[in-house]
């Protein structure tokens, strides 16, 4: 009953070590743990003190919490990570970030030679719509020159002209 008093007391007033510093993180902020309101040892309460004071709650970014850290904040990490713990997974986030740079500079580099396979696969396929186009003209005007050398030869007769082209749609029988 005395203890109950006493801690009691000590909560309100703030007397004795309710306040146990923990660890830190690598941007140096402070991680306490202070005892449970209620008397539970195994759901302490767990805080941060920040390197960099934070004017409003909403500037909070939770990104800026180490994973670990966080862990241990929500009670799904019975022991605080170790600084070393922190350094290797940062090195670890490191590699990752380069490998994905790595990853995406060959990704462009593959995006840049297809794009030039296809220009140049359209520049021939120009060239090469062009030479056809260049062989009908020629075979067109061919065969212009050679029915002009017929028509000089032969009389012109009365369906000539655009007439000689339309089709004339036939009569129908019996009617």
């Amino acid at each position: 009953m005395v203890s109950e008093v006493w801690r009691t007391l000590s909560r309100i007033f703030r007397i004795g070590r309710a306040r146990f510093i923990v660890g830190y993180d690598l941007n140096k902020n402070v991680y306490y743990e202070l005892p449970s309101l209620h008397g539970d040892p195994k759901r302490t309460r767990r805080l941060i003190q920040w390197n960099k004071a934070i004017a409003y709650p909403s500037d909070f970014n939770p990104k800026d919490i180490p994973i670990q850290w966080d862990a241990w904040m929500r009670h799904t990490r019975k022991y605080p990570p170790t600084i070393e713990e922190l350094v290797r997974d940062r090195e670890r986030q490191m590699i990752v970030q380069h490998n994905a740079r790595v990853l995406e500079m060959r990704y462009e580099a593959e995006r840049a030679q297809l794009e030039s396979e296809r220009e140049s696969d359209h520049a021939e396929a120009i060239r090469a719509q062009t030479e056809r186009e260049m062989h009908r003209i020629e075979s067109i005007r061919a065969m212009e020159t050679f029915t002009s050398d017929q028509d000089v030869d032969s009389p012109p007769s009365e369906k000539s002209g655009i007439q000689s082209a339309t089709i004339q749609p036939s009569r129908r029988r019996g009617g």
